[in-house]
């Protein structure tokens, strides 16, 4: 087996098994300092307070712990447990993110007269400690692997006047039980990233400017999300950090208040592929994928249109992008309430692929291409390939203070496959990306805040589900604040279903030849269960 198989292989562990981080951070950016998104459907980024349905938001459902109202985005609806005292200035309230930001009274700069300004520079970050062991199959417990990844983040935040803002966000990740990495191809480790670095301001409190490298996060799901185009990987919804960095764009930004409705135009200098096996690395859950290139021709600077709009209780968007060297994209998400249930929905639409798909014969097995019986056939699709997702979920107190949610999800993939028969040869193909490999996928959730007894204390139960190959996992994660500026966490998962299935990967692939190259022999063990534990210091 080559070394990109290898690298596959241990990702599969990493993203599948879900020992990738713990805990999303606290951001003093609305959500979007350490990897959230920058919007959120009809209300993202508006000065103007939209109608909200109380759908919970999905960095509360799936891990992080609820900011309180004054720091919450759009989607936030509740405090699942007491946050720590913020060291920054509190950011916008609930949907009116660029309008605090930049549109607020205006103040006067310490370099336009003698007045001094208040804090014009504020410096924080996360410290964030894990550790996370997963077994597998017919692997004695001396043998079962563990890793204990270090992500460490730091920004410094610059406001010299209400209306004018820069912001820069570095990361370094490590894995002490990773080797440094010698081939060339292998991430580094350490490593160092950059994540953000934006620019913003408005033009007459009208037109609001955001410029740099920064987090677009669109569509309303809580899980799979065919409609966040502007991220060149998929979000991991099994890893509680959003890890992915963000992408250099011109957004503009213009709001109609009295409607509450918002329009986007962006330009994008990042490629936008997202067909490509986004696979998450173990040395601190990087993701990775496949690109064109670097956007250095204006002729491949992309582009990106949206509109949000407030229907009665219905919050509804339309997208669309386009660059060169990928195929337009758009997209359709909604939200809304229906009595005491919040629904939401996302279509995202194309023509063929990206990359080609593959098919095998009528009755072929593996064996058959091992041995050279059977020959994969290679395909693009000539017609539309849509991706919807639609979901629902309630929300109800219990006790004296307490908050459950209890939700469920959806997702079609048309371009997915109906069986696991093939995801060898995908793997070898560097064409396996998880959570979008079969055709229905299903997933259901409970959340509960502060239960009983246990104050500071969420609690998260989901399962995952491959339909097309019936493989699952559950998971069962812990949040608790010790500490004024210490999270506690910890989880555990188990997998079940069909093994060799995308959430219950094992199976044994001997040595053959594949277009002219021999691919070595190489197994990957069924995952069983998986234990983690982090510890989280933020400021």
């Amino acid at each position: 087996m080559n070394s990109r198989t290898l690298t596959v292989a241990t990702a599969l562990t990493v993203a599948l098994a879900g020992t990738a981080a713990l805990g999303q951070s606290e951001r003093p950016d609305e959500n979007s300092l350490f990897g959230g998104g920058d919007e959120k459907p009809a209300q993202a980024d508006t000065p103007t307070t939209a109608p909200s349905s109380d759908r919970p938001s999905e960095d509360a459902l799936f891990g992080e712990e609820p900011a309180p109202s004054a720091n919450a985005d759009a989607s936030n609806t509740g405090d699942a447990v007491e946050r720590q005292p913020s060291l920054t200035e509190a950011p916008p309230e609930p949907g009116d993110r660029d309008g605090n930001a930049l549109s607020g009274p205006g103040t006067r700069s310490a370099f336009d007269s003698d007045e001094a300004v208040n804090d014009p520079l504020q410096i924080g970050g996360q410290f964030y400690l894990r550790g996370f062991a997963a077994a597998t199959e017919g692997t004695s417990f001396g043998n079962t692997s563990f890793a204990a990844p270090t992500l460490v983040d730091g920004y410094f935040d610059a406001r010299p006047m209400e209306r004018l803002r820069g912001f820069v966000v570095g990361r370094l990740s490590y894995d002490p039980t990773v080797a440094t990495a010698t081939d060339a191809n292998a991430p580094p480790n350490p490593r160092v990233l950059l994540d953000q670095a934006w620019l913003r301001f408005d033009f007459d409190r009208t037109v609001f400017f955001t410029i740099g490298k920064q987090h677009v996060k669109w569509g309303s799901a809580q899980i799979w999300n065919p409609t966040d185009f502007l991220s060149p990987q998929r979000r991991n919804p099994l890893a509680f950090v959003d890890l992915r960095t963000g992408v250099s764009m011109v957004k503009v930004h213009v709001p109609w208040e009295s409607k509450g409705w918002n329009f986007y135009g962006i330009a994008v200098m990042d490629d936008l592929g997202t067909d490509a096996g986004a696979l998450l690395d173990n040395t601190g859950g990087i993701p990775t994928v496949a690109s064109a290139g670097p956007v250095n021709r204006l002729s491949r600077i992309g582009g990106a249109l949206r509109a949000e709009v407030v229907v009665g209780p219905a919050e509804m968007a339309l997208s669309a992008v386009a660059q060169r060297g990928r195929k337009p994209r758009f997209g359709f998400d909604v939200s809304s309430a229906l009595g005491p249930i919040d629904v939401y929905g996302e279509v995202g639409l194309k023509k063929g692929t990206e990359r080609p798909l593959y098919r095998l014969p009528e009755g072929s097995s593996l064996d058959d291409i091992i041995h050279g019986r059977a020959q994969v056939e290679t395909y693009v699709p000539s017609g539309l390939t849509p991706q919807v997702t639609a979901g629902a979920n309630y929300s109800f107190g219990y006790g004296d203070n307490d908050l459950a949610v209890i939700g469920v999800e959806y997702f079609y993939n048309s371009t997915g496959y109906t069986s696991s028969l093939g995801y060898p040869y995908l793997i070898v193909q560097d064409a396996f990306q998880p959570l979008y490999m079969g055709q229905h996928y299903t997933s259901a959730y409970l959340f509960l805040n502060d239960p009983g007894p246990l104050e500071r204390t969420s609690i998260n139960l989901f399962t995952l589900g491959n339909l097309s190959d019936k493989s699952y996992i559950s998971r069962l994660n812990v949040t608790h604040r010790a500490l004024s500026y210490l999270t506690m966490e910890a989880y555990g998962a188990v997998h079940y279903g069909h093994k060799g299935g995308e959430f219950r990967m094992g199976f044994s692939v001997p040595e053959f030849d594949l277009n002219g190259e021999t691919i070595k022999a190489f197994t990957i063990p069924a995952p069983t269960f998986e234990l983690g534990v982090g510890l989280r210091i933020s400021l």
